[in-house]
């Protein structure tokens, strides 16, 4: 019988088909990413906090000599009411972040999101498009589909359980503007003045 599943593949899709009709259950191998959400969920309902700070994490709330969030925006082409916005969905994400920095499972989400929303934001925005002087509005296409909705994604599905940090987009705009605030962004090529 296993000789078939390895040469007919459509034969293993088709028993896992009919398995989810009968309802058979296979259990799938849980990520990190679902695995910290549970513990946060259980960190927070027996209010078990963390008085540490991981590295990773400190890494990202640890300011970086650079210049303020509203300067880069405004060097990057963000008008007036846009760097009020950027600045509101900052604080909104902010004030999550200091309700629940001291559970460890939220300092590692926090860190791992950073960490992927800085190196998309530097693949995919910083070095083809702002080092190259594109237009904004392309930028910010870029910044929604490569940075943003991928986080979104990662959130929305291993993260489909969490009853505590419960990001939406604004909050994960927030984190880039956040990122930008603590210097881990640019907006502009400051390299190339």
């Amino acid at each position: 019988m296993m000789d078939q599943h390895v040469n007919n593949p459509g034969l293993v899709e088709n028993q896992i088909n009919a398995a989810a009709i009968h309802g058979d259950v296979y259990l799938a191998k849980k990520s990190r990413f679902s695995k910290r959400f549970e513990k946060l969920n259980k960190e927070v309902g027996a209010n078990v906090r963390y008085e540490e700070v991981m590295e990773d994490f400190k890494y990202y709330i640890t300011k970086l000599d650079g210049i303020d969030m509203p300067t880069k925006l405004a060097d990057g082409g963000f008008t007036e009411k846009e760097i009020i916005e950027a600045t509101r969905k900052k604080e909104k994400y902010a004030k999550k972040l200091e309700k629940n920095k001291f559970f460890e499972s939220a300092q590692w989400i926090d860190s791992q999101l950073f960490a992927k929303i800085k190196v998309d934001f530097e693949t995919y925005v910083q070095i083809p498009l702002i080092n190259n002087g594109a237009d904004r509005n392309l930028i910010m296409v870029a910044v929604v589909e490569r940075v943003i909705n991928p986080v979104l994604e990662i959130i929305n599905i291993e993260g489909q359980d969490d009853e505590i940090l419960n990001y939406d987009a604004e909050d994960i705009f927030g984190m880039v503007y956040y990122l930008t605030g603590m210097c881990h962004l640019n907006w502009k090529d400051y390299d190339n003045l």
